[in-house]
């Protein structure tokens, strides 16, 4: 991996580098930039990377850099994918801590301060928020929000204090020290798609260091609005998965086989329920018994999006979340 070995500064309130690695994001860009420049944190400089877009984003970002003078801006013509374009903007950055996020998020202004907080502890070699849905979003926008970051969706790995993984941040808000970026690297670039935090987070634990979960710290996030792309981004996230195992074996932990071992055990157990009573009892009851997590997570869900609606959606978007996420998975174990 690459190292970084530029020098930093020993200013008494930490300089950070914000940066922002942004594809195709013209049309909640805007208001990321507006949140960004009204933090309350003194002593900030803001890199933005364009990832080859295609639309008029690299336009946005310039137009802001010329109103600015902590705003730069990096670009080049072939996409590098979130983990090349974090590392291009680590490689320019002057700050003493690089801190993460996404061109689809907005940010309150004590955003980054919680975050320093749990820095400043000399163990602690990154932290990381939580990433809500704003206010008045379409409804299956917040069916998907509460999914993603509920117990039942997601083994609470993504946001919440009870969890049944080591935590790993969260992509889109999350801050990692310079000094130990200096000694377990940069990202790694073939990790490419999902999951390159949680692959660079378990180097820094082989390296001794702690993950802080800052639940104070949390950004506004635009979630994907259809199932498909939910799909697609969940499938890939199960796909990533057997990327960062294998480039780091410690990462490994049964709950990230869970939806797999489920779906083989349903498949198996509905095709020997053709000749097998016992078989057939298993499915049945493998079955109901998630059924039952649907229904409570249906329950709890509709009350914390405070719409009866989503009763019908949030197990529609649970199965989505777990069906795809073990597929994909199960696809790279096999493929």
């Amino acid at each position: 991996m690459p190292k970084l070995t530029k020098k930093i500064s020993s200013a008494k309130i930490k300089l950070i580098s914000i940066i922002i690695c942004v594809y195709n994001e013209s049309k909640t860009l805007p208001a990321c930039l507006d949140s960004l420049l009204k933090l309350d944190y003194t002593n900030y400089e803001l890199i933005m990377v364009n990832d080859a877009s295609t639309d008029n984003t690299l336009e946005i970002m310039r137009k802001y850099a010329k109103k600015d003078k902590r705003i730069k801006v990096v670009t080049y013509n072939q996409n590098k994918g979130v983990p090349g374009a974090r590392n291009e903007g680590m490689k320019i950055a002057k700050g003493e801590v690089f801190v993460f996020s996404d061109g689809d998020c907005t940010f309150y202004p004590s955003w980054p301060s919680h975050l320093m907080q749990a820095l400043a502890n000399p163990k602690v070699g990154a932290a990381g928020g939580r990433d809500k849905s704003p206010p008045h979003e379409p409804l299956i926008k917040q069916c998907i929000d509460y999914t993603m970051t509920s117990f039942l969706g997601t083994a609470g790995l993504r946001g919440s204090k009870t969890r049944l993984a080591k935590y790993s941040v969260t992509g889109c808000n999350f801050a990692v020290r310079r000094d130990v970026v200096d000694k377990v690297g940069m990202h790694n670039e073939k990790i490419r798609w999902r999951g390159e935090e949680k692959e660079w987070c378990q180097r820094m634990r082989n390296a001794g260091y702690d993950i802080k979960f800052v639940p104070e710290s949390f950004v506004l996030h635009y979630r994907r609005i259809s199932l498909k792309s939910f799909w697609n981004q969940t499938y890939k996230s199960g796909q990533a998965r057997f990327d960062i195992i294998k480039a780091s074996p410690k990462a490994l932990e049964f709950i990230h086989f869970a939806p797999s071992v489920f779906i083989v055990f349903l498949l198996l157990s509905g095709i020997f329920s053709l000749i097998s009573l016992k078989s057939f009892y298993l499915f049945l009851g493998g079955l109901a018994g998630y059924l039952a997590v649907l229904l409570i997570q249906a329950i709890v869900g509709s009350i914390k999006v405070n719409n009866l609606a989503a009763f019908f959606l949030i197990p529609i978007t649970t199965v989505v979340i777990h069906l795809a996420y073990g597929l994909g998975l199960l696809k790279k174990l096999v493929g």
